[in-house]
């Protein structure tokens, strides 16, 4: 199955994957900008997310197999590949696909270890009062822990646009992207192997995939850059897109798409 994508501007390329449970237009701030300094932005939705309405099970491999699969219908020959969260744990499994087409890599508020049993049996909890109440569950039960207490006091905007957005999921596609995560595997081996310029951006509060992945990730992937974002939680780009953009804006202008 080909991806529904958006394709923003002109220029080198960016890739931007998103979290669960959003889709592309979670990174329409950085897109327009980047836009904007003449960089060309293509913003895939995973299977069941946004545009893709797909109900068909696809492991995060197979995602990053569908995204590989788009740099060739494109004819993108190298890009900048960036993911938050869910779209991290694609990009990692992109880096064991098709290395030699990434310019730079952006991993945000994501990890590169596989699912411990406590969180493996969460996720599965999540399907099953999904299963039996429907998407609104992810409201209640994970909204909270995604932001931080600056978010939740002083963004009642951006809390109402989630959780629209996560109300309005496919009950179907959200169990089959948490199956997904649940079933991915350790990426550990693949990391010390980046060899192209590395940013990564965590949200000061994330709950998810603390500080302690992101210097993790700093330590193994050799000259990598770390940003820490004040006053943001897990979706660090919605919840603190000035500083977000301020560093991504500034990577991406450094990086050598011909390297």
């Amino acid at each position: 199955m080909k991806l529904s994508f958006d394709d923003i501007g002109n220029g080198n390329p960016i890739i931007l994957i998103h979290a669960f449970p959003l889709s592309g237009k979670m990174w329409k701030t950085q897109a327009k900008l980047l836009a904007d300094h003449g960089f060309r932005v293509i913003l895939p939705d995973l299977p069941g997310f946004g545009e893709n309405l797909s109900s068909i099970f696809y492991s995060i491999e197979e995602m990053a197999a569908q995204i590989a699969e788009m740099f060739e219908i494109l004819n993108i020959k190298k890009a900048i590949c960036g993911g938050l969260s869910m779209g991290g744990y694609v990009l990692f499994n992109l880096l064991r696909l098709i290395p030699e087409k990434l310019s730079g890599l952006v991993f945000c508020d994501t990890t590169f270890l596989a699912d411990t049993d406590e969180k493996r049996n969460s996720r599965f909890e999540l399907i099953s009062k999904i299963n039996h109440r429907g998407s609104s569950v992810l409201v209640e039960n994970m909204l909270p822990n995604l932001i931080s207490d600056n978010t939740k006091q002083n963004n009642p905007a951006l809390i109402n646009e989630l959780k629209n957005v996560f109300s309005k999921v496919n009950p179907l596609s959200a169990m089959h992207a948490l199956r997904s995560m649940a079933d991915r595997k350790d990426s550990s081996d693949i990391i010390g192997q980046v060899s192209v310029p590395t940013l990564l951006m965590f949200g000061e509060f994330d709950k998810v995939t603390n500080l302690e992945n992101a210097r993790m990730l700093h330590q193994i992937i050799p000259g990598s850059e770390l940003v820490i974002l004040e006053n943001a939680g897990h979706l660090s780009n919605l919840e603190q897109p000035p500083k977000f953009n301020d560093a991504l804006l500034n990577f991406c202008s450094r990086v050598d798409f011909n390297a």
